[in-house]
């Protein structure tokens, strides 16, 4: 009988119940980077930043998320630091009980403000790097920016923050993932590598010929944790009964308060500025269909022999396939190179 951990039980009770226990906040969509891969199109200067709301109207909206359940909280953006209010929100998020973490570039962080962000009691700081510095550079499109981004990491690890390199491997940085788990040792940052790269919200699809081939693919879930297929939680439905967390345990806001399923599955489900969370999770159209589908409404993966290890996000499918039912080539390639990976390991 497979191992049911307190994280793993947590995930499947709050998927069976629609708990959102899980809550990422857009904080803003401004940027200092325009990073090659990015899937928010005003980074890439084919939007206008949207509107944000103030630091009363978050702290409302984060009272109607602790109130329906939600557990985690993290911020991101664009760059959040580039909202004064951060520390502030912060702190009041952990008033609440939240566990409260960062997904950030780290340009804009001065120690004062490391110090009050771990005053504030934050949990952990993901920062993304790609390579050594003239790979990072290139990609974020600003000189500098890996210095920087290394000197914010360590800023904030001084400061007692937890502190984790997040790496979206690509064609173009591919061979820089032993270099950085190398600098990540000898830092004591944590770090986890991430092979999928997603089209930009508004069906933008310049980024993908950084995707990895089938072939690079082999090598790179060597480094992602668990070549095996998934494991059931006795007592609860297996993880194949959920096509994914978003808008059954997971969900997002934007910056301007609007409920999101997930921040890679744009589909806009309501104003929270307007609404209250626990009616409009429970009740609006969208998502009561979706939680109703399983893997038999998968028409092209119900027979699929790589479908345990498939991590297939419904977003990319949305965006790329104009179905959020429908197999995605970045999922079925993983998966594939998953299974063989996992398939040698038992020989």
């Amino acid at each position: 009988m497979p191992e049911c951990t307190p994280s793993a039980r947590l995930n499947a009770v709050t998927l069976k119940k629609n708990i959102p226990v899980s809550v990422t906040a857009e904080l803003t969509r401004r940027c200092p980077l325009s990073c090659r891969h990015c899937y928010l199109p005003e980074t890439r200067g084919r939007a206008e930043p949207a509107h944000e709301i103030s630091t009363a109207q978050w702290k409302n909206i984060f009272k109607k998320l602790s109130g329906a359940g939600a557990l985690y909280l993290t911020f991101t953006g664009g760059e959040p630091l580039l909202r004064p209010d951060l520390p502030e929100l912060c702190r009041f998020a952990k008033e609440l009980r939240f566990d409260v973490r960062v997904f950030s570039t780290g340009l804009g962080l001065t120690p004062a403000l490391a110090r009050e962000l771990a005053a504030a009691g934050i949990s952990g700081f993901e920062i993304s790097f790609y390579g050594r510095p003239a790979v990072h550079d290139g990609l974020t499109g600003l000189a500098g920016s890996f210095a920087r981004s290394l000197a914010a990491a360590r800023l904030l690890a001084g400061a007692g923050i937890r502190v984790k390199m997040k790496v979206p491997l690509m064609t173009v940085n591919a061979g820089q993932a032993g270099w950085l788990k190398r600098l990540a040792a000898k830092e004591s940052f944590g770090i986890s590598f991430d092979p999928v790269i997603a089209p930009a919200n508004d069906g933008g699809r310049g980024a993908l010929p950084l995707r990895l081939s089938r072939a690079a693919l082999g090598k790179a879930v060597k480094l992602i944790t668990g070549p095996g297929p998934a494991a059931a939680v006795p007592g609860l439905p297996a993880p194949e009964d959920f096509l994914c967390g978003a808008g059954r345990n997971v969900c997002a806001l934007d910056p301007a308060g609007n409920l999101y399923p997930c921040l890679q599955l744009p589909v806009r489900l309501g104003s929270l500025l307007r609404r209250e969370f626990s009616p409009l999770w429970k009740n609006n159209r969208w998502l009561k269909a979706w939680r109703k589908a399983s893997v038999k409404d998968l028409a092209g993966c119900r027979d699929c022999a790589d479908s345990p290890w498939c991590s297939r996000c419904p977003g990319i499918s949305l965006l790329e396939e104009g179905d959020a039912l429908a197999p995605n080539a970045p999922a079925c390639s993983l998966a594939r190179a998953q299974r063989g990976v996992y398939l040698k390991s038992k020989k």
